[in-house]
């Protein structure tokens, strides 16, 4: 059973790896870069596949879908370290520093990213030919955060995860690419 004690204890137990920017910020980052280009790229992805063909309504549907989803993701940073925290009795005094400043670097790695996957839907001139740029780079992204994940944990070869971190992204992707076929039948 896992129970709060219990995971107090395995957190006792990991090996001490230094982390950029300590571990809960640097965790902070790469879950808004992973989640960013993701769900960013399968927003696209699905509302290119929905047939919506005016360059300006898809930008705006695709900034108010990954704005609202990164201050979702953010918000779930917060309560979930916050929760846990209080679950196991040993509740910050420092609040902002400890919860509101890892969900507001999450937002802001989330919206960065966002931003990014966008650029290739104001560039190129057709919705293909932009969504596969748009997939191609998540994809590129998300195998060097995962490798750069994996090199800094020193827990698996930095290669598998980010094979690892680019797939599950694919996949994300996938979703929301069929969702938009699915929704244009």
């Amino acid at each position: 059973m896992n129970t709060p004690k219990l995971r107090h204890e395995l957190r006792k137990s990991r090996h001490k790896v230094r982390l950029p920017f300590g571990a809960q910020r640097f965790l902070s980052v790469l879950e808004g870069v992973e989640g960013g280009f993701a769900i960013s790229t399968g927003v696209v992805a699905g509302l290119s596949f929905a047939s919506i063909t005016d360059r300006r309504l898809l930008l705006t549907t695709a900034a108010i879908s990954i704005m609202v989803n990164g201050f979702n993701a953010a918000a779930m940073k917060y309560t979930a370290e916050h929760y846990e925290d209080e679950l196991d009795g040993k509740e910050k005094h420092h609040k902002a520093e400890a919860y509101l400043l890892p969900a507001a670097i999450e937002f802001t790695a989330y919206f960065i990213i966002c931003g990014i996957t966008l650029l290739p839907l104001m560039f190129f001139p057709y919705h293909v030919e932009a969504v596969i740029w748009c997939v191609t780079l998540t994809t590129l992204v998300l195998f060097a955060a995962g490798a750069w994940k994996g090199y800094l944990l020193s827990m698996r070869k930095p290669l598998h995860d980010g094979i690892e971190l680019a797939l599950l992204g694919l996949f994300i992707v996938g979703v929301g690419a069929m969702a938009g076929f699915l929704i244009n039948l």
